[in-house]
């Protein structure tokens, strides 16, 4: 981890950029919303990059057509809070406490192919997270949806 400034709204702006044909071929809107102005943080911008990346990456995944995924952050008790929501699938209760272990896949069944990972990128999403001081969990129902949210401390002056 190599920290520096990371300005959280632009970093998130590139995420929905970064996806935008995929959303676009899918029929999935990707909405990025701030709640007042961000702070800037001492964070790892790439691995940060790679945590919302895998978690909208996993969001298209499960999202059907005319679905929206958001990205929303605002400043919380001395922390950024990111929530990335979309209108999917939704993850079954049974499995969300292991959602973030290594290999686990909620859905062990699902057909090979570009849905199917090997069951590392919230593992790693975890790592990443607990390694800048902050913390993640997930809220999730059946055929509604899942937010995923991402606390990360704010830059000490």
């Amino acid at each position: 981890i190599t920290m520096s400034p990371v300005n959280m709204s632009a970093l998130l702006n590139a995420i929905a950029e970064k996806f935008t044909p995929q959303s676009q071929r899918a029929g999935v809107e990707i909405k990025v919303e701030t709640v007042g102005a961000l702070p800037t943080i001492s964070a790892d911008g790439d691995r940060l990059a790679q945590v919302f990346t895998n978690l909208v990456d996993n969001a298209l995944k499960f999202t059907p057509r005319d679905g929206l995924i958001s990205l929303l952050a605002s400043v919380q008790n001395n922390e950024v809070q990111i929530t990335v929501t979309d209108t999917g699938a939704g993850i079954p209760e049974e499995a969300l406490a292991h959602i973030f272990g290594r290999f686990y896949q909620a859905d062990p069944a699902r057909k090979g192919g570009e849905q199917h990972g090997a069951g590392l990128g919230l593992a790693i999403a975890h790592e990443i997270v607990q390694a800048h001081g902050g913390r993640i969990s997930v809220r999730s129902r059946l055929g509604e949806g899942t937010s995923f949210d991402v606390f990360l401390p704010l830059t000490r002056k």
